[in-house]
């Protein structure tokens, strides 16, 4: 293998030739790209120590990325989860973010990371009274060691759907953070053009989220994200994750101000404070782009890549599969890891050509949808049967012996792509493809050669792209 000497005496010997800004970019990528080669590794959470900070340790390309110092990303958590959650991002993902913030209902240092409290700046009254601040209220005498076992919400995304957790306290307290975070962060920090909101089992593709900012003017107002409706209000979906630029940060702050109490009020009688930070966002003048399918609700296992018949989507306005991919959601820790991994490896077979070219050519260095099934579904998707997973498999089958007998059902039928059999002897089987997630108490096998024909047979992408 060639030393890193000798490729940028290589580059040095093109300088002649290219123009200086892609010299240096030639220089920055090759290094990069070897350095990673040779010593990619990142703390677990299990060895995870304080001293491990992401910020003084070795550049990851990720970090180096266009846009990357000009993008804020706010992370929002809960004591409730924090000890579950947390850790994987601090080994992970926030190693990629020269900028960020975390906020949950309790301040505190955490493994050498600043917790900011969001809810401090909420009206006194409120905090010492109000029902839902009971939590919050005995965080602040005992910190998390004051926490009820049934509380913690644990590492399992199971249980969170798109209505939440209603009864958790941990839950309760969420939908008062959202504007004083907003209003905090942009205090603290107004000198970003981006700030990126995320959720702890949310995942951003980094290099795709910063392509996607880069084709948005940051000096015009822009909210946008996954589109969501309650009562007539849109927003953008929190778990998903969504983005405001600075002069749209401007005006919500500036309007929060002065309708801080009616937004209290509003905040008391909802229940999703994704939705009270989207109405008063709309209301201070900054319009909402929609900017689905880029940003999913789910994790990639059970993105719809087809009809439920198993056939393509032919509709281009709905066909999730040629569009660019930013963000996932309700993923474990281990998945987290795990898409963090697959990430940092295409990013650094593509960082070279991602800084050295423009326009359009640089347009089609993305990750979309269609590269994700293909480089990180597909070789999942195991030639034997995996046991304690369940490919989300929905045809009913009825009962038989063993997964062999059912995976024999699946073959005689020629749209069947997979199977799940459950450990009281029910076959499911599926025509349109699924990963799903790990679960007890059921095996879950692929017909392989059925899957790559469904990715080879499926139509060429035409000019799908990011949506502004």
């Amino acid at each position: 293998m060639p030393s890193k000497a000798h490729d940028e005496r290589s580059v040095v010997r093109m300088s002649k030739r290219l123009p200086k800004r892609l010299v240096a970019s030639a220089v920055v990528a090759i290094t990069l790209v070897i350095w990673y080669t040779a010593n990619f590794s990142h703390p677990t959470p299990e060895n995870f120590r304080p001293q491990d900070n992401p910020l003084q340790q070795p550049h990851l390309p990720c970090r180096e990325l266009p846009g990357a110092n000009e993008t804020l990303v706010i992370l929002r958590t809960g004591s409730t989860e924090l000890r579950e959650r947390l850790p994987i991002h601090l080994s992970t993902t926030l190693r990629c973010y020269p900028e960020y913030l975390i906020y949950s209902d309790y301040e505190e240092t955490y493994r050498g990371e600043h917790i900011i409290d969001a809810l401090d700046s909420v009206n006194p009254n409120i905090l010492a009274n109000h029902k839902d601040f009971e939590l919050y209220r005995r965080l602040k005498q005992n910190g998390r060691a004051g926490l009820r076992d049934w509380e913690l919400s644990g590492a399992d995304s199971e249980a969170i759907q798109w209505t939440g957790k209603s009864e958790n306290p941990g839950w309760k307290l969420d939908k008062w953070k959202f504007l004083p975070m907003v209003n905090r962060t942009f205090h603290e920090r107004p000198d970003l053009k981006w700030y990126v909101f995320v959720e702890a089992d949310t995942y951003i593709l980094w290099s795709s989220l910063l392509k996607y900012l880069s084709v948005l003017d940051p000096m015009k107002p822009h909210y946008t994200g996954s589109q969501m409706f309650i009562n007539g209000v849109i927003f953008a979906h929190g778990g998903s994750g969504f983005m405001l630029s600075k002069p749209a940060m401007q005006l919500v702050v500036d309007y929060y101000a002065k309708h801080k109490d009616e937004f209290e009020t509003f905040t008391d009688g909802h229940w999703a404070g994704d939705c009270v930070l989207g109405k008063a966002i709309v209301e201070s003048g900054t319009a909402f782009t929609d900017a689905w399918p880029i940003m999913q609700g789910d994790y990639p296992g059970i993105v719809p890549y087809a009809r439920p018949d198993g056939r393509p989507i032919a509709d281009p306005n709905k066909r999730e599969w040629c569009y660019p991919t930013v963000s996932y959601h309700h993923l474990s820790p281990d998945v987290i890891e795990d898409l963090w991994n697959f990430e940092q490896k295409w990013i650094a077979s593509h960082l070279t050509r991602y800084l050295l070219t423009s326009g359009e050519q640089n347009e089609k260095i993305i990750l979309r949808h269609k590269d994700v099934f293909k480089q990180y579904i597909l070789p999942r998707m195991s030639v034997t049967t995996r046991a304690e997973w369940d490919s989300e498999s929905d045809r009913d089958e009825g009962k038989v012996d063993n997964a062999e007998t059912c995976r024999g059902k699946c073959e005689a039928d020629r749209d069947c792509k997979q199977f799940s059999f459950n450990d009281d002897g029910t076959c499911m089987t599926r025509v349109d493809p699924r990963l799903g997630k790990s679960a007890k108490g059921v095996s879950s096998g692929w017909l392989r050669d059925r899957m790559l024909r469904f990715e080879q047979d499926m139509a060429p992408c035409g000019d799908e792209g990011w949506l502004t």
